[in-house]
């Protein structure tokens, strides 16, 4: 299993961290991020225009208005940063950062959502854990997985680290 995410105590909230190596250069992981075409490949229909202060939608299901993502762009340093304001029907407001640093001949990939509610913290992180599964598949260094499937498999961790969160 790839490596989990962390729960973090923030208060009343949470927050949860990823840190992962990806075999590919920056600029590739940050396509994978940014590009439309390429973000569907792995997380979600896209409509994002890269300056701080643009809105943005994410689709996770074309037909369902209940499975998107909405929010707009709050810091952007192309090719390293990328942090969003998150917005989802079914989930308070909170804010997610991407940050990529060069590692070798790699990209590490620090994905970290904070001022996420208790209640929601293990659901979010097995969420992000499926998905960044998935990217690994999508950037060529994993097999592609079911994400719902994944999702399943993942939340009974996460549930299971909840209950020994700190800061």
């Amino acid at each position: 299993m790839s490596d989990p995410g962390r729960l973090r105590l923030e208060g009343e909230h949470r927050g949860v961290r990823f840190e992962r190596r990806y075999d590919a250069s920056p600029p590739e992981v940050w396509a994978a991020l940014t590009v439309p075409d390429r973000l569907a490949r792995w997380f979600a229909q896209a409509e994002l225009e890269l300056r701080v202060g643009a809105p943005y939608t994410l689709r996770f299901d074309p037909d369902d208005d209940t499975q998107q993502a909405r929010g707009e762009v709050l810091a952007l340093e192309p090719g390293r940063i990328l942090e969003l304001s998150w917005q989802h029907p079914e989930q308070p407001d909170s804010v997610v950062r991407f940050e990529l640093e060069p590692d070798g001949d790699g990209t590490l990939l620090v994905l970290d959502q904070r001022a996420v509610p208790a209640r929601s913290a293990p659901g979010l992180a097995a969420g992000w854990h499926a998905h960044l599964d998935s990217l690994d598949a999508h950037l060529g260094e994993g097999a592609e997985t079911d994400w719902w499937s994944r999702f399943q498999e993942l939340a009974s961790v996460y549930e299971a680290q909840k209950a020994g969160v700190t800061r």
